[in-house]
């Protein structure tokens, strides 16, 4: 049984935690979870070595379970680059384990891949309009689903960071602190009402990092349960008027959680009249628990498509800047049969077939504020809206394709080219040059090219394009955008016209 257990220790602003996880059916084995305490740049030589002693009893626990297999995340949303990297290096120094940090956008997706997995329901409430609220600690995230499927997310800047800083502003206004929290709040929330559809019912909402309300309600042994809206308008009211210390008896919180409760529950309170819910669901699941099902689909443990979520989220930043939808599909296509069918050339996995294939969805988006140089607005917009799901990494090598997509090349002296490490510059270089052969197959937006097939010879790529129409559009810009694939790969590609399908 060892040998499929796997050890998720996770590391965020306030505590550490470790969950031995049976990867073979995604059960909570053992769990264990430190104190709080602040991860900030002032705090680093005290916490550092809290931090290290508990790693070391984890490992030792991990061990008297027979566990070798584990890896540890570190929530970075209140680290910038520099400081991620001076913690990860003491930490390493410590107990010889790396970090591997998250963004706000992988934490959005692991949440919501364990809501989606294991939220025993979730089928039957998504059917219709779902909602799921995550309280982070920079950002609250707020994601719909609806027919089963993931649909949209917004961050808002009201993660418990931000609800904490309201204490300088309540000091402004001692007569009626509540009024003050509720005013900023509602600010933070008025763009969420230009997006959401007015009066739109939403039937359910799913609550996830409510710690003090999960302490409080979900029975030992429970992922869930459901909280009334009469039971959460009385907790509300008693919050609200009751003091810091009942509110610490009362849900046996301390005073590091104490002090964000009124805001969350003010934040709640809006979101449920905003969306018009009609049902709460408190969940306990984690970013652990999304962590543990991805690394079970890798050792291929469970069969589950994770990919839909940052597909769709490429496809709504798509939607955004009004890129041609029938354009994109057929880019994409091309692009992944040529991935397909050159695999003895790129020697890529399904890792950069995938990010080749959001890279063909997402390419075009820089037309939305010019066409002039159209591949550089691309980059620029990607590099400030990163994707649900990807890493920093990631999302730059997406960035970076769609960059080189049209009629620049990757040239050494160029600073983002130049930051990018070598191995990353060689997937942006193939992923582009293959990318760029298939945009130049719609290069009129008119979808002559009805399929086609790849023949690879030794000097020669040859691409047999089945068209009725006229393709010297194609041609000539499948001519121009050729050039990087022979400079990457060394083989000149070939384009040749088939009337007739096979």
């Amino acid at each position: 049984m060892a040998g499929k257990l796997f050890g998720v220790i996770y590391l965020t602003p306030r505590q550490i935690k470790l969950s031995i996880i049976d990867l073979k059916n995604l059960k909570l084995i053992e769990s264990s979870t430190a104190t709080y305490f602040q991860v900030t740049d002032e705090h680093y030589p005290k916490n550092i070595q809290m931090v290290a002693e508990k790693l070391r009893g984890f490992q030792q626990l991990l061990r008297d379970y027979g566990v070798k297999n584990y890896r540890l995340w570190g929530n970075q949303q209140s680290l910038d680059d520099v400081s991620a990297r001076y913690l990860a290096e003491q930490i390493f120094v410590r107990t010889g384990i790396h970090v591997h940090w998250l963004n706000i956008s992988q934490l959005t997706y692991y949440k919501a891949i364990g809501i989606i997995t294991h939220l025993d329901n979730f089928k039957e409430i998504t059917s219709e309009q779902t909602f799921l609220l995550s309280l982070g600690s920079e950002r609250v995230s707020l994601s719909q689903f609806q027919q089963h499927k993931f649909v949209s997310t917004w961050n808002i800047d009201l993660g418990s960071e931000h609800l904490s800083d309201l204490s300088d502003v309540i000091d402004l206004s001692p007569s009626d602190p509540i009024e003050v929290v509720d005013d900023y709040i509602g600010s933070k929330l008025e763009n969420l009402r230009h997006v959401l559809t007015p009066n739109q019912q939403a039937p359910h909402l799913i609550l996830q990092d409510a710690r003090a309300l999960n302490q409080k309600l979900i029975p030992h042994g429970q992922d869930t349960v459901l909280l009334t809206l009469e039971r959460f308008n009385e907790l509300f009211e008693m919050v609200i008027h009751s003091s810091e210390q009942f509110l610490i008896n009362y849900f046996d919180i301390d005073e590091h959680i104490v002090e964000r409760l009124i805001p969350n529950f003010i934040l709640i309170e809006k979101i449920i009249r905003l969306l018009n819910v009609q049902q709460l669901i408190l969940s306990n699941i984690t970013v652990s628990d999304g962590l543990a099902i991805e690394q079970a689909q890798k050792n291929r443990l469970i069969k589950q498509d994770l990919n839909n979520i940052i597909l769709t989220s490429a496809e709504n930043i798509a939607n955004r800047y009004l890129t041609s939808h029938s354009h994109r599909q057929i880019v994409t296509s091309l692009a992944l049969h040529l991935f397909d069918q050159l695999k003895k050339l790129h020697h890529l996995g399904k890792h950069e077939r995938l990010l080749l294939q959001i890279a063909a969805t997402v390419d075009d988006i820089g037309n939305y504020i010019n066409q002039h140089g159209h591949y550089r607005h691309s980059a620029y917009i990607l590099e400030a809206n990163k994707l649900i799901g990807l890493s920093d990494d990631e999302n730059q090598l997406i960035a970076e394709i769609s960059r080189y997509h049209s009629s620049e090349a990757p040239e050494v002296d160029e600073p983002h080219f130049q930051r990018l490490a070598p191995a990353v510059q060689m997937k942006v270089a193939k992923l582009a040059a293959m990318l760029r052969l298939a945009d130049a197959l719609d290069d009129s937006r008119e979808e002559k090219i009805q399929k086609i097939s790849v023949s690879l010879q030794t000097d020669q790529l040859i691409i047999y394009a089945y068209a009725t129409q006229n393709i010297a559009l194609e041609k000539w810009s499948f001519k121009n955008k050729a050039a990087l694939f022979t400079e990457v790969f060394g083989i000149q590609p070939i384009l040749k016209q088939r009337r007739r399908l096979k």
